[in-house]
């Protein structure tokens, strides 16, 4: 017999452009359970609002989230004794949230399954309250397992007996079925035009000032023939520094463009999808994302950077390089724009360099980090459980 399932995250938001890399592992993960015969009933966490700050509690969000509790309760009662895949957060209001879907599973004897996106749990947990570490180590408890994205976030759970029987490290795949890429990597001619990608969330922390000022540097210092895509909806973190309201995020992006004379080599899209964000990997010759942000764990946009053969710039920070490799691609410290126009220049003046990491990271891409490859390890813990 087939097993129901409730699968509880958040989706991607194609109308608005809100796409993260978690939102697609989600989608991707119920979409080759229902396509192997699961009956699955999703409970979507994906907010309305777009104005509140990651990582930081929002009345509205707690509202949000008592309503969808609610909402799901019917669908808890009708699938009773299936499996509960969740998709656990990071922060206090998000467990309080999961801390009721998982005990209301368990009074409903599912079976269940978490999936921990991010690394920031240890952080979490251990600047948690005593009562509070007791409330997430009987929550986590219930799960029968427990999927994180490498070996770094699976050391997280060591506050937990047996954890290493019970936590399953299990790489995040690229979540796209129709990939414009091929098996041979990129090449570059010196003196043609080089262009940058940042994509990804518009969030200081991950990196994208840094990636403005470096423009600043190759373009009015360095006199590069270089241009910048940007893609993102902007968003503010409790760990930035510079902004603390979107509209000013914003109006400081466009004034910084305008003032430094970027705006013919900068362009920028609040989102994009399908044949359009191929379009831009297609083009790009290098992918940034200088991350320091507090809740990162394997970004899905440096998957892609690999795939598509776009050289990605990159901090050694928390999962990033569990997927970027000396041999595919280059690191630079956090809050490092003349690192990262250093960078650019070296692989503008070494072509034959450039061909290289742009080949060895399409060849990580096909031998680690496939759909194929997720879905399976997935489908094989769902049935072992």
């Amino acid at each position: 017999m087939i097993d129901k399932i409730i699968a509880i995250g958040t989706t991607t938001d194609r109308k608005r452009k809100i796409i993260t890399g978690q939102s697609m592992m989600f989608d991707a993960t119920v979409e080759i359970l229902i396509e192997k015969g699961y009956t699955v009933q999703i409970v979507n966490l994906t907010s309305k609002y777009t104005d509140f700050k990651v990582g930081k509690i929002n009345t509205k969000r707690i509202f949000e989230y008592f309503s969808i509790i609610i909402g799901s309760i019917p669908k808890f009662y009708k699938n009773r004794g299936g499996i509960l895949y969740i998709a656990t957060a990071q922060v206090k209001s998000g467990f309080l949230r999961d801390f009721v879907f998982v005990h209301l599973a368990a009074f409903f004897r599912y079976r269940i399954l978490i999936q921990q996106f991010g690394s920031n749990f240890e952080v979490f947990y251990n600047g948690s309250s005593p009562f509070f570490k007791f409330l997430i180590r009987i929550t986590f408890n219930k799960g029968k397992k427990i999927i994180v994205e490498g070996e770094f976030s699976k050391k997280q759970f060591s506050m937990f007996k047996n954890y290493e029987y019970k936590v399953v490290s299990i790489p995040n795949g690229l979540p796209e079925r129709e990939l414009k890429t091929s098996l041979t990597g990129k090449t570059y001619k010196k003196d043609e035009s080089f262009t940058l990608l940042y994509l990804n969330n518009m969030i200081e922390s991950k990196g994208y000032w840094d990636v403005l000022e470096a423009m600043d540097i190759l373009i009015n210092k360095l006199h590069r023939n270089v241009s910048c895509i940007f893609v993102g909806v902007f968003m503010i973190s409790v760990d930035d520094e510079r902004f603390s309201k979107i509209e000013d995020a914003k109006l400081s992006f466009k004034d910084f463009i305008k003032n430094k004379s970027l705006n013919n080599c900068i362009s920028y899209y609040n989102g994009l999808i399908g044949a359009d964000k191929a379009d831009v990997f297609l083009k790009s010759n290098v992918f940034l994302l200088p991350s320091y942000y507090k809740f990162e764990g394997q970004p899905i946009a440096v998957l892609e950077a690999l795939a598509y053969g776009s050289v990605p710039i990159v901090t050694n920070y928390r999962m990033i390089p569990t997927m970027v490799t000396d041999e595919c691609g280059l690191f630079v410290e956090k809050k490092s724009p003349n690192i990262i126009a250093e960078k650019i220049s070296f692989l503008m003046d070494n072509p034959d360099k450039y061909k290289e990491y742009s080949q060895a990271g399409v060849n990580r891409y096909n031998d680690f980090f496939t759909l194929d490859k997720y879905c399976n390890s997935i489908l094989n813990l769902i049935s072992s459980i």
